[in-house]
């Protein structure tokens, strides 16, 4: 697994990615009208998190050519850039239906045209991914099946990643040249053919999912032991787009324009004269300030009254015992242990074996995953992605198809909370009486928790008022007439109250009813009547009450246990006067 020739490269940042979005005018105009809904979704969702995503939207397959390229039968709606108000009107305001057909399919052409404009292209890309929405139930003409594939195999060696998405309402036999297209897509690997779809909104998120530029966060040497170790690279999660993950900015006051901070450490230098002998009268000198280098930095910390000095680099190695970032091994435990929904301390990584940091690290990284599968373990391990940042304990869970990707095996990285992330229970105190708890009871228990339980994400209850705030803005700055719907998540939903029963509703939330007035103390105490404990009534008493017609006077709860004793059903939700009917009627001798 080592080589002489390997050279370990810091992961860098470098660039943003770049996404074309095609259209296919020649299908009919239901199929166009959905993608272009979906397409005006995507730009939307980058307008909101301001993201600086390079995304142009291109129609093919018209009679007509609006392009600063020599490519026929193709219009750019949007050239690449980072998404705009005024792009995003532009594409609203397009009908697509307005343009005439091309006379023939010809997918070459557009695809040559996505070359170019990656080629083209001013800014530094990270990632090159072209979308296209079309049916693949037509294929282009004989004469230029050839030349596509061939367009195709020359945009794949250039590490750009291309996407049909199968826009269709019903399903269908996809047609032979789109299988053989996507063979040479997917590099003669195993593929699953596109299903269809047709709602807006999945189409969106199938397009924000496959137009992200998956890179590792870093890339780092997985220690299983000593002098046994893989490359593994990690990848954040993707997370849902909307106007809770707005970026915020500091403007100027006067002109409106966003402000920038930069920090800088700069030091004072004084040049001395040419003749340092002269007296103090003769030297001039004048200060300077010059940036200060990262060497020249130092640290220090009072121990024993001294100041002991440290550089940066001394600093950072202090402060990660465990060396230069890596994934170490430290253990294993039982999958049931940990339940990765319920530690959700912070947004976890994705695991997946990389070959540029040692070779062969896929083969060890599959046999890692196979044994932990097939034991029901996970992996304890330390996790330290930069050189500055502090370690983590996490568990590699093992998973397969992750959200039904095309990744065949790879490892949830879920974080485990220290000690002092841990809130303290209180114990109860040994002198006081511990309730004890029957079988039966535990499990009726367990079948109510059970019936509780529901699928849980972060994202699902949002603030509505902010929620209304950030609609409101947005239509605004559209020009939209209308707000954008959204589901209150905070509201109770009636229908699920339905199945209980009246008579169970009514003991759980009730009552529901004006509540009674509070009596007023009564200061003649000579009118006052002691109420007789329940333990106290006996049946002569009862009765003797029952032939005055004075068992009013009880609490309703003796009255409750004299209807008890007499194995009377009644309503918890009776009131004090139909309690003493049901007395009257019922327990008189």
């Amino acid at each position: 697994m080592e080589s002489d020739d390997e050279i370990e490269e810091t992961p860098k940042w470098e660039g943003s990615p770049g996404t074309i979005v095609l259209i296919n005018a020649l299908e009919d105009s239901n199929t166009i009208d959905v993608a272009h809904e979906a397409t005006c979704l995507l730009i939307r969702q980058y307008l909101r998190s301001s993201s600086s995503h390079n995304i142009g939207v291109c129609l093919y397959g018209t009679d007509k050519t609006q392009t600063d390229l020599n490519s026929n039968n193709i219009i750019d709606i949007i050239s690449m850039d980072t998404p705009t108000l005024e792009g995003y009107k532009k594409l609203r305001a397009t009908d697509i239906a307005s343009y005439g057909k091309a006379k023939e399919y010809v997918l070459s052409e557009v695809l040559w045209h996505c070359s170019k404009i990656f080629k083209d292209f001013k800014k530094k890309l990270s990632s090159q991914t072209v979308l296209i929405l079309t049916k693949l139930l037509n294929p282009p003409v004989k004469t230029d099946q050839k030349r596509s594939i061939d367009r195709v195999v020359n945009l794949v060696g250039s590490y750009t990643k291309i996407t049909f998405i199968n826009i269709s309402q019903d399903d269908y036999p996809i047609d032979k040249f789109y299988k053989e297209l996507l063979i040479d897509i997917n590099k003669s690997q195993e593929y699953t053919l596109p299903q269809v779809v047709w709602n807006p909104n999945v189409i969106q998120n199938m397009m924000y999912q496959q137009s992200h530029r998956h890179l590792a966060v870093a890339k780092l040497s997985f220690e299983i032991g000593p002098g046994f170790s893989m490359g593994v690279g990690i990848y954040s999660l993707l997370r849902k787009s909307n106007q809770s993950y707005l970026k915020t900015s500091n403007i100027d006051a006067n002109t409106n324009e966003a402000v920038t901070r930069v920090t800088m450490s700069t030091k004072v230098t004084v040049n001395s004269g040419d003749s340092p002998q002269d007296g103090d009268d003769d030297v001039s000198k004048d200060s300077k300030e010059l940036p200060l280098l990262d060497s020249e930095l130092l640290f220090c910390q009072e121990y024993g009254g001294e100041r002991i000095e440290f550089t940066k680099k001394e600093k950072e190695e202090m402060s990660n015992p465990f060396g230069p970032p890596m994934l170490k091994l430290l253990g294993f435990k039982p999958a049931i242990k940990l339940c990765k929904e319920k530690w959700f301390l912070k947004t976890g990584y994705f695991l997946y074996p990389n070959e540029s940091v040692i070779e062969g690290s896929t083969i060890a990284f599959k046999a890692l995953h196979k044994a932990c599968d097939e034991m029901k373990t996970v992996a304890i391990c330390m996790l330290c992605t930069r050189a500055n940042s502090r370690p983590n304990i996490v568990a590699l869970a093992p998973c397969t198809r992750p959200l039904d990707l095309e990744i065949e095996i790879g490892f949830d990285v879920i974080h485990i909370p220290f000690a002092e992330n841990v809130r303290e229970i209180p114990q109860l105190d040994d002198e006081s009486e511990k309730p004890i708890l029957q079988k039966k009871q535990k499990e009726e228990m367990n079948k109510i928790l059970n019936s509780l339980q529901f699928n849980y994400k972060a994202d699902m209850f949002e603030n509505p008022k902010l929620q209304s705030q950030y609609r409101a803005i947005e239509a605004k700055a559209l020009q939209e007439i209308s707000l954008e719907p959204f589901v209150d998540t905070t509201i109770q939903k009636p229908e699920v109250y339905q199945v209980i029963r009246e008579d169970v509703f009514e003991e759980l939330f009730g009552p529901f009813g004006v509540s009674s007035i509070k009596r007023s103390c009564n200061t003649d105490k000579s009118n006052t009547v002691k109420k007789i404990k329940t333990e106290d009534i006996n049946e002569n008493l009862v009765q003797e009450m029952i032939i005055n017609k004075s068992v009013d006077k009880l609490t309703v709860a003796q009255i409750k246990n004299v209807l008890k004793k007499r194995d009377i059903t009644f309503s918890k939700s009776l009131n004090k006067s139909d309690l003493c009917k049901l007395v009257y009627e019922n327990c008189a001798l």
